[in-house]
C-alpha cells in the first residue's frame, strides 16, 4: 500500500510546495500541471493576455538561434515583428550565445534571412563578451578551440593565437571540433592552464536535430581533467544585458528578451529583472519550466502571436 501511494503524495507535496511558491511570487502557474493539452494551450494564451501591458518596452532583445531562425530558415513571424518594431522607433538588439560566426557573419545573415538591413552594432555575441573579458584582464596569449571565423575575429583584436605556454584557454562553438584540439587542451590544461568557455549551451538546435555544444564539450573536458572553466560568458551572464542597458540608458523594466531557452535566455533576463518571453520554437518546451524553475513573463508559440499581442495595445 505505501510503494502505491508514496508517488501520489509526493506529487500532491511538489504541487503545495509551488502554489506556496507561485503565490508569493503574485505569479499564477498552477496551469501548467494541467496534463489536458487543449486546457494547457488555453491557460498559456489566457495568461500571455493577462501580462500584455509589459510587453510594450523601448528595447527589445533578441535571441537568434531557435528565436528567429534555425539553420538558415526563418521563423514564422520573424520579419514581420523586426519591422513593426522598426516603424514603432523601438531599439532592437540581437544577441547570440553562438561563437562558432563572427559579428559580421551574423549581420550579414540576418540582413539576408530579414530581408532588413541589420547593423553590426546591433549585435552582441558571447564572442564578444569573452573579448572584452580578456582585454581587462591584458591576456595576450591564447590557445584557442573554435572556428577560423572565432579566431578570425580573436587576431582582428590583437589577440596571439598559440599552443606554446598560452596565458589562456579560450573553448568557443567549435563545429571543426577535432581529437587533437581536445587533447591538446586537457594537456595544458592538466600542466595548470587555466580555461574559459563563451558560453555554457549544452545543444544547438538544428533542422536536423540538437547537436552538442559547449556545454557537451565542458563535459568532456572535466571527464578527462576534473577542471570546470574558470569563467563562462555569454547567456545567462546577467553583464551582456546589463552593457546594453547601460549603453542605451534603459532601465530594466524598460526592456524584454525573447528566447528559447530557460537557462540562458530567461534566466539572463531573470537575472537582468528585465521582462522575458520564452519562445516555444527551440530547445525549451512548456514542461520544462517546472523543471528549471525558471518562470517567463510569457511563452510564445512563435513570433506571430508575440506580434498579434503587441498590436492588440495598439487599440
Amino acid at each position: 500500500m505505501i510503494s502505491l501511494r508514496f508517488p501520489r503524495f509526493l506529487l500532491k507535496l511538489q504541487k503545495y510546495i509551488y502554489s506556496i511558491l507561485f503565490t508569493k511570487n503574485c505569479m499564477d502557474y498552477n496551469w501548467l500541471f494541467n496534463k489536458d493539452k487543449n486546457e494547457l494551450e488555453k491557460f498559456r494564451k489566457e495568461y500571455n493576455k493577462k501580462n500584455k501591458d509589459s510587453l510594450n518596452k523601448k528595447l527589445f532583445i533578441f535571441d537568434q538561434d531557435g528565436t528567429l531562425y534555425i539553420d538558415n530558415n526563418l521563423l514564422n513571424g520573424a520579419t514581420e515583428f523586426i519591422k513593426y518594431l522598426n516603424l514603432k522607433g523601438k531599439k532592437i538588439i540581437f544577441i547570440s550565445n553562438n561563437s562558432s560566426r563572427s559579428t559580421l557573419a551574423y549581420k550579414k545573415k540576418l540582413s539576408n534571412l530579414l530581408g532588413i538591413s541589420i547593423n553590426q552594432d546591433q549585435i552582441y555575441t558571447s564572442t564578444l563578451a569573452t573579448i572584452a573579458y580578456l582585454k581587462s584582464k591584458k591576456i595576450s596569449k591564447i590557445y584557442s578551440i573554435g572556428t577560423a571565423e572565432f579566431n578570425e575575429e580573436l587576431i582582428s583584436h590583437g589577440f596571439e593565437l598559440t599552443d606554446k605556454n598560452p596565458n589562456l584557454i579560450v573553448l568557443a562553438f567549435d563545429t571543426s571540433l577535432n581529437y587533437q584540439k581536445l587533447k591538446k587542451a586537457c594537456l595544458l590544461i592538466q600542466n595548470g592552464v587555466e580555461y574559459v568557455a563563451t558560453h555554457p549551451d549544452k545543444v544547438c538546435p538544428t533542422l536536423e536535430g540538437f547537436i552538442p555544444d559547449i556545454g557537451s564539450f565542458i563535459a568532456l573536458i572535466k571527464t578527462a581533467t576534473n577542471k570546470e572553466p574558470q569563467n563562462i560568458f555569454g547567456k545567462p551572464n546577467p553583464e551582456l544585458i546589463n552593457s546594453l542597458l547601460k549603453k542605451f540608458e534603459i532601465k530594466p523594466q524598460e526592456a524584454i528578451i525573447f528566447g528559447d531557452r530557460l537557462y540562458t535566455d530567461i534566466k539572463m533576463g531573470k537575472n537582468s529583472n528585465t521582462s522575458t518571453a520564452l519562445m516555444l520554437t527551440g530547445e525549451s518546451k512548456i514542461k520544462d519550466l517546472l523543471k528549471y524553475e525558471i518562470f517567463p513573463d510569457f511563452i510564445f508559440q512563435d513570433l506571430n502571436e508575440a506580434l498579434y499581442l503587441l498590436q492588440s495595445l495598439d487599440k
